[in-house]
């Protein structure tokens, strides 16, 4: 075969085809013009040729761009769109997250829903990011911060300044003439527990002052809390107090308030119609229970340079642009302000006169905020003027805030945080720089509560717990309190108002309150629920080691076994007078005096360990015998029988064994099925969670437990003279203490038997231990 050889197509080198020497590119490219507008058409509009997305850059393509337009820029979206629907493949679009389908659609509605069954403070949803929270007394609150903050909190308190939110304190408003608020306040309170409240002390109104609330006419019984008062200053002859009460007293405090004004307004009305002078009866007396205030309480040496850092006080010409001045019009500004700086020198607030009160108008705390958090600090070289210490200025109590009909307006007034970022931005020459004296921001009205701390050297360290109160008006509460926090302050919550009413010796709710006995309902709850969460083999077997109430205090118990009689109400003493004798008693081991209701009457004790070992909640407080103080090491309380576990064991392999009968039963008809041919369960049934347990984890709980009690005096082989209520290791003490009560029947046999220390022994273990009793007097 034959190979043919390829034709060319040039005639010079053989081929058939002439071609020209030159060539028109003009010519040639006007014949392709077709061509080449299809082309550029083509690259500038790829959407006749590719996908929209192909035409951006390289740097910004991404591959989710094919089926997620949102990942492109807005103005290709809806041509992506359209590409996608006639390519027949519809837009997949990603599920948003769970917590995106579950934000609310109008975050201030579901705030105001989430606020119906529990009051928020304004600070709450600074808080609820930061600490654990809890429902209290219809309330939201703080209870402890998440960081480990327990010994930070301490050190605050005792050298730096800890920050609490009490804006939870209900205030009262009480207007009359002082007679009647005095012969008022005379049936519910009792000098006896203090100064009273018409003391001179507290009547021009330059001090605040506490008192201890009981019912009507039944002290020293029917204890319902202790409450916080300030008079407003006025001339006229109707005087207004002002009482701030805890919430869980503020009800029935309340009521006894209205029920004591009734039955004076009777009496003199009575007394009126004798004389027939029905006409001459002033006006009753109005309670009312206002709209809260925000309160800020401010503890420890450091709290005064942060309020002197925080607060300046205003001059006349930035009163004019506050439209709430109209309403009342401030007073004695510049006394004020002399006396205010004469005092910002002060190295504590210990060093001030024992509860001031200090009325000022400040500007905006926002103007005063730092830009970084720094810590506020005293000029240590100028002393403080003792001139200013020794009288208290009639005039430094008035304030503005007093007057409720400003409160709306202030609020109304008030610039939010956006608005004030954007107004500082726009009117700032300087970046950084903060003008002070700004006129578009109003002055605020503020009240300031000196707190003088410990008093007693013998007791605690002088000044410990001092520090300031600040009532603000409503609105303010973030700026000032953000504003603190970055002068220093460490925030703490509920936690650490217990622990510092333990470090100062006292008791947070008495027990012979209904707040107390609420508290101890809710604690026992807790710490029942907690017990029996544990499998029986890690659980403490309290019948063993003669604790036959470990989650309570059985007070009336206590009382009753010391009496030889049934105890239904008792009281926790509050003289003043009598607890000095009794500290004079115990010291110098003398007997005790007589008192009326000896039988009834719980004695207020703090104990500290003598040596090792460490306090609990509900731990003894015994009798020790003469011989124990020599024989301490071995001092054990001895094993004691169970009488319920054989019947535990028993009442355990029944419930197994019925358990075991349910089981076959259930297999046989589930296999009776099966051979049928019938359907099964197709749909596992959710596990419905009772709320009560059954009656054999009820007979199990009470077996373990029994309770019904009928003596807890003689119980152990020492005899029980009172409980610890709170117990821990203190930071001021540097040892083990406890804030408890003792029976005062109890307390008198200790010192007839010629000694005045006690035994304790926490409700988990078997050691007795010696410990030093002193009594409380702030209870």
């Amino acid at each position: 075969m034959e190979e043919t050889e390829a034709k060319e197509f040039d005639a010079a080198i053989g081929g058939t085809e002439h071609l020209p020497f030159s060539a028109n590119s003009l010519k040639f490219a006007s014949s392709r013009s077709v061509e080449i507008a299809a082309m550029t058409e083509s690259i500038l509009r790829p959407s006749k040729s590719k996908l929209i997305f192909q035409s951006l850059p390289v740097h910004m393509r991404r591959r989710v761009m094919s089926h997620n337009c949102k990942r492109l820029p807005r103005r290709l979206r809806r041509g992506h769109l359209e590409q996608l629907k006639k390519s027949g493949l519809p837009p997949k679009q990603k599920r948003p997250s769970r917590k995106y389908r579950r934000r609310p659609a109008n975050l201030l509605e579901e705030y105001n829903r989430r606020q119906k069954q529990h009051v928020w403070l304004e600070t709450h949803i600074w808080h609820a990011k930061r600490f654990h929270m809890t429902e209290r007394w219809g309330h939201r609150l703080p209870y402890a911060p998440c960081d480990k903050a327990f010994r930070a909190c301490y050190r605050g308190s005792s050298a730096h300044c800890l920050l609490q939110d009490i804006s939870y304190y209900t205030p009262i408003q009480i207007t009359g003439t002082v007679t009647q608020i005095k012969e008022m306040f005379a049936k519910v309170t009792s000098c006896l527990c203090g100064l009273s409240v018409s003391a001179m002390a507290y009547i021009n109104g330059t001090r605040q002052g506490n008192a201890h609330i009981y019912n009507v006419n039944s002290f020293p019984f029917g204890y319902i809390g202790k409450v916080e008062f300030i008079w407003v200053p006025s001339d006229s002859t109707n005087k207004t107090l002002w009482l701030f009460v805890h919430p869980s007293q503020a009800t029935i405090i309340q009521s006894v308030l209205n029920d004591a004004s009734c039955t004076q307004d009777n009496n003199d009305y009575e007394v009126a119609k004798k004389k027939r002078k029905v006409s001459s009866v002033t006006g009753s007396i109005e309670i009312k229970v206002m709209q809260r205030f925000n309160r800020f309480r401010l503890t420890g040496p450091n709290s005064h340079a942060i309020v002197a850092e925080s607060l300046k006080c205003v001059t006349d010409d930035l009163l004019k642009n506050a439209k709430w001045t109209s309403l009342h019009k401030p007073k004695d500004l510049i006394d004020k302000n002399e006396y205010w700086e004469a005092i910002s020198t002060a190295k504590s607030p210990a060093q001030l006169p024992a509860h001031t009160v200090v009325g000022l108008v400040v500007i905006d705390p926002r103007l005063r905020r730092p830009r970084y958090r720094t810590k506020a600090k005293q000029d240590t070289d100028t002393d403080i003027n003792t001139d200013t210490l020794r009288k208290i200025p009639p005039y430094l109590s008035n304030s503005p805030l007093w007057d409720v009909k400003i409160h709306k307006s202030i609020k109304k007034e008030l610039m939010t945080n956006g608005q004030f970022v954007k107004h500082i931005t726009k009117n700032n020459l300087v970046p950084g720089v903060v003008d002070e004296d700004d006129p578009a921001l109003q002055c605020v009205p503020v009240v300031l509560v000196q707190r003088p701390g410990s008093q007693n050297p013998e007791f605690k360290k002088i000044g410990y717990g001092s520090g300031w109160d600040i009532i603000i008006p409503s609105g303010y509460a973030l700026p000032f309190w953000l504003t603190f926090i970055m002068f220093g302050a460490r925030s703490g919550g509920l936690r650490e108002t217990e622990s510092l009413a333990f470090e100062m010796g006292e008791c947070y709710l008495p027990p012979d309150s209904n707040a107390g006995k609420e508290n101890e309902n809710r604690i026992e709850s807790e710490m029942r629920d907690r017990y029996f969460r544990l499998p029986p083999s890690k659980r403490v077997n309290y019948n063993k080691i003669a604790i036959n109430s470990p989650f309570r205090c059985p007070w009336n118990l206590l009382l009753s076994d010391w009496s030889d009689d049934k105890i239904n109400e008792f009281f926790v003493l509050r003289n003043k007078t009598t607890l000095t004798e009794i500290q004079d008693c115990i010291t110098r081991k003398k007997c005790l005096p007589n008192i009326e209701n000896s039988t009834k009457c719980l004695v207020p004790v703090y104990v500290k360990v003598a040596a090792k070992g460490s306090l609990q909640r509900h731990a003894l407080i015994c009798l020790p015998e003469v011989s124990d103080l020599s024989n301490l090491k071995n001092l054990f309380e001895p094993h004691h029988e169970d009488p319920n576990e054989k019947v535990r064991k028993l009442k355990r392999k029944e419930h197994v064994k019925s358990l075991k009968k349910i089981k076959k039963k259930n297999y046989k008809l589930k296999k009776k099925l099966q051979q049928e041919k019938k359907p099964m369960y197709t749909k596992k049934l959710r596990k419905v969670h009772r709320r009560e347990p059954s009656e054999y984890v009820k007979a199990m709980r009470e077996l373990w437990l029994p309770s019904k009690i009928e003596t807890v005096r003689k119980v152990g082989t020492r005899e029980v003279m009172g409980y610890i209520a709170q117990g821990a290791f203190s930071f001021t003490e540097a040892r083990s203490c406890g804030v408890g009560y003792i029976a005062y029947n109890a307390l008198r046999y200790l010192l007839n038997i010629g000694l005045n220390q006690v035994l304790v022994r926490n409700p988990t273990s078997r050691k007795y231990r010696l410990a030093n009793i002193v009594i409380t007097m702030n209870t």
